[in-house]
């Protein structure tokens, strides 16, 4: 049976900077999908590509490295990019290319000295000036900072950069006062309160003044409508520090009500329940650069920058070598571009005792799975399960890998073994019980497939997928068709671009013997989802039995094209020759 589917700065700046500014730093407890569209690059596959060694000429080396670029093989291009800078030093386009390539890859050390070369040559590029800026904070000489700083071209960023900057320069010079006047221009920037407010609570607390800088975090607390989990972690460390537990654990606990099965809140919690202080944020100004960095880079992936925000995410690394949550940035932006084995070897960095090494374990399993690393990623679930058996994740990921694999009776095993592990009526798990449905409805069983997607929609009612599958199979099996034909319109209304959803609610209009609506369903499926053989198939029924039989026949010849599954194409070849007789009408 076929299946159907399966104003920039304000706006954003506040709500990243010294918060986190990822789906896996906020908590969640599923694992970052990897872009299945995107081109899995060579040198993430262990493989070397040809050109790499080969290619001895600079201008060989360029166009190789742009290729490398253009398919992600961004260590590649790097390394092709400085072969060809080394016959042309003076080039500022292929310079500036360079910079930017290592700046990316984390090759810090390159990027440091390129930066030098091409502001030489070009004294406008914000981001060699922030290299610059972040070499001499990592060497604590402040007075080469300030210096950066003012360098710095005031445009853009820069000028929501410039006076943090400024203000932990002065920290860093023991003049808090002139820090807190510094950092003043950020509170008259529409939208930036907040932002200012968390800025002045850590330079009072780094700065030794505990009672003012409690006043602000709270203040920062209660004027924020939701806080984020790295603002409470941020009060909840001085707090901790500042030996009121209690207040500490009450802020992790109200965060914990919203979200409780957070593995970072649960962490801090443990922590101040074992009478340990919680680790600290920012213990020097060059945490705060770092933690400003991370932010910017948070952004920049937010908006799909990715390049730009790995570029703020490895500076922040330059400042802090062990910044888990940089780290973690960096690999999601690695997932997102298709590199899966670099981000695997990333995450392999992060220590197993870090509170995120659960959920960084789940996704190395996503993206060995990515690769078709089938045995490394079970076995990376095997010593994951060891660590949390209670758990159900590493079975959830074991049922989709066998489900893509088709091995439907061993994704069911595993289906049954995540939910033995959850409470069935908590809504938030309607997807396990639609997955072990499709599960078993690929192994011909049907009652259990039903009574598994009927749970699912119990507990979610107004899931498309679920509706469409469900109601498919009842309008393929001839059954309970005016509820399905119900069911399909819902689920057209919530995704209404979705050919295969559109497809099924024309193909119940079908079985319905109401031809002009199946025809009139069937032709928008078909613009959605051009080349589906099933679709084709339809239309080209519904045409028959509206006496458009040329048109019939045209649609099926387009279905057979397509590769319909095995069990369709005589069907298929049947109907183009005789048309739809009696045995073949239940295509």
């Amino acid at each position: 049976m076929p299946r159907h589917g399966s104003m920039f700065v304000k706006q954003y700046l506040q709500r990243f900077i010294f918060s986190a500014g990822t789906a896996l730093i906020l908590g969640a407890c599923t694992a970052a999908q990897s872009d299945s569209e995107s081109k899995q690059s060579s040198a993430d596959l262990g493989m070397e590509t040809p050109f790499v060694r080969a290619s001895n000429s600079p201008s060989g080396s360029y166009l190789a490295g742009i290729v490398a670029g253009h398919n992600r093989d961004y260590e590649i291009a790097t390394e092709l990019m400085l072969h060809a800078l080394e016959a042309s030093p003076d080039d500022p386009r292929l310079l500036a290319r360079s910079f930017l390539l290592t700046a990316s890859t984390g090759r810090n050390d390159e990027a440091l000295k390129l930066a030098k070369r091409l502001l030489d040559i070009s004294p406008q590029q914000s981001i060699a000036h922030l290299v610059l800026v972040i070499d001499a904070v990592e060497r604590e000489d402040w007075d080469e900072v300030r210096e950066r700083i003012d360098a710095t071209p005031d445009v853009g960023v820069n000028t929501i950069l410039e006076p943090m900057f400024t203000a932990w320069t002065d920290l860093a010079q023991n003049d808090l006062d002139k820090a807190l006047e510094n950092l003043e221009p950020l509170s008259k920037k529409e939208g930036f309160q907040s932002l200012y407010g968390i800025q002045v609570a850590l330079l009072k607390d780094l700065g030794g003044r505990p009672d003012a800088a409690r006043k602000d975090y709270l203040s920062l607390l209660e004027t924020s409508e939701q806080p984020t989990l790295r603002q409470v972690n941020i009060v909840a460390d001085f707090l901790s520090r500042q030996g009121d537990k209690e207040a500490a654990r009450g802020l992790i606990t109200t965060y914990l009500e919203q979200d409780p099965e957070n593995a970072i809140a649960n962490h801090a919690l443990s922590r101040l329940d074992s009478d340990e202080n919680l680790p600290r944020i920012i213990s020097k100004p060059g945490d705060a650069f770092a933690e400003i960095l991370f932010g910017f880079a948070s952004l920049h992936a937010q908006e799909k920058a990715y390049d730009t925000g790995l570029i703020y995410a490895n500076q922040a690394l330059k400042l802090r070598p062990d910044y888990e949550e940089a780290k973690i940035l960096v690999g999601e932006i690695m997932q997102t571009q298709g590199r899966s084995r670099a981000a695997i070897e990333l995450y392999k960095t992060i220590p197993l005792d870090s509170p995120y090494a659960w959920t960084i374990g789940l996704r190395i399993a996503d993206e060995l799975d990515a690769l078709g690393h089938e045995k490394e990623m079970l076995e990376t679930l095997a010593q994951l399960e060891e660590l949390r058996p209670e758990r159900f994740e590493t079975h959830l990921r074991k049922g989709d890998m066998f489900r893509g694999a088709e091995r439907f009776a061993e994704a069911a095993d595993a289906y049954d073994e995540a939910i033995k592990r959850i409470d069935e009526n908590n809504s938030r798990y309607w997807a396990l019980f639609y997955y072990r449905g499709i599960a078993f409805e690929r192994q011909k069983k049907w009652p259990k497939a039903e009574a598994d997607f009927l749970k699912a929609l119990e507990l979610s009612p107004d899931q498309p997928h679920v509706l469409n599958y469900l109601a498919y199979s009842w309008v393929e099996l001839k059954k309970n068709l005016e509820q399905a034909e119900k069911m399909l319109i819902k689920a057209v209304e919530l995704r209404p671009d979705d050919g295969y959803v559109v497809d099924s609610l024309g193909w119940v209009y079908y079985r319905l013997g109401k031809f002009d609506e199946a025809v009139k369903y069937l032709e928008k499926a078909i613009e959605l989802k051009a080349e589906e053989p099933v679709i084709n198939d339809h239309l080209g029924d519904a045409y028959w039995q509206v006496g458009r039989k040329h048109e019939a026949r045209f649609q099926w010849r387009r279905a057979l094209s397509f590769e319909p599954e095995e069990e369709q194409v005589e069907l298929i070849r049947s109907k183009i020759d005789k048309g739809i007789v009696a045995d073949n009408s239940g295509s």
